[in-house]
């Protein structure tokens, strides 16, 4: 009897494990199917884009370390393995008459100074009123020069206009550098509808005009300027860039530049007013 009884447990074992392997399965096939259900509703997300790859940025970037920059006392030095530096300020009538002795025994390198300039209005061509003074007695104390016209071109025609009478004016004076310096302030002016593409047309056959007879073209402007109101990767194959930015310690723009005008404010023995002051950067 406890044989067959044991027997008979065992079959019922059997039994409910078989049973309960079946419920096992047939939850599993449940839950499987009603998944399969669900995602055949969902729609598989798109995968996210690539980051995009950056365009180059077309305007060269100057190569300037900055930690080599040194300020002696309001005075900017610059040296590294591949450039050094000189200093040098810029002038016009403004500053009355000048004893250019005494500036180049101040320290000062190089002048740039304003020959001429067109009228805001009216845009008649006018030779600066202290500029044979100034350069003649710049010449006699022995410093190195460069002019700048204020231009107020409307047009290429104008801006080649400007090379061709400032060339006229310089042509008896050992000139390396002529600059385009175009500055829009107010409504006032004949530039102020001025965009970007005539900026650059009139900048381009100033420095074009201005390369073919020898002398070494600039232009000049501040960050903002040559951000947004002119093209620079138009002329940077044809032109170098003097960049005007006061108040940091060092200039607070990407691309490529000859010279830092630095302030506005400086002091040089011989000048009685405020006078510009600048850092040429010059390749060794």
């Amino acid at each position: 009897m406890a044989k067959k009884r044991r027997k008979k447990r065992r079959i019922r074992y059997g039994r409910l494990l078989i049973l309960i392997l079946l419920v096992i399965g047939v939850l599993f096939l449940f839950f499987r199917g009603i998944s399969i259900l669900i995602s055949s509703f969902q729609t598989t997300p798109e995968p996210l884009p690539a980051e995009p790859t950056p365009t180059p940025d077309p305007v060269y970037k100057n190569n300037y370390d900055w930690s080599f920059l040194k300020n002696d006392e309001g005075r900017y030095r610059y040296e590294d393995e591949n450039y050094t530096s000189s200093f040098g300020i810029d002038v016009s009538h403004y500053q009355g008459s000048v004893d250019w002795q005494a500036v180049k025994n101040a320290g000062v390198e190089f002048v740039f100074i304003r020959a001429g300039y067109r009228g805001y209005t009216e845009g008649v061509l006018h030779e600066d009123a202290f500029f044979r003074e100034n350069i003649q007695k710049a010449v006699d104390a022995g410093l190195e020069i460069g002019v700048y016209f204020f231009s107020q071109a409307v047009d290429a025609a104008e801006g080649e206009e400007e090379a061709g009478f400032l060339l006229n004016l310089i042509k008896d004076y050992p000139i390396e550098y002529c600059v385009f310096d175009l500055e829009i302030a107010d409504e006032e002016q004949r530039t102020y509808t001025n965009d970007a593409e005539i900026n650059t047309a009139a900048a381009l056959a100033f420095c074009k005009k201005i390369n073919e007879s020898g002398y070494t073209s600039m232009v000049y402007g501040s960050k903002s300027f040559f951000m947004h109101d002119i093209r620079m990767v138009d002329l940077q194959d044809t032109t170098q860039f003097w960049l005007a930015g006061y108040g940091t310690d060092t200039p607070e723009f990407p691309y490529v530049f000859s010279m830092w005008q630095y302030s506005c404010e400086g002091e040089i023995d011989g000048i009685s007013t405020n006078v510009d002051l600048n850092i040429r950067f010059n390749k060794k």
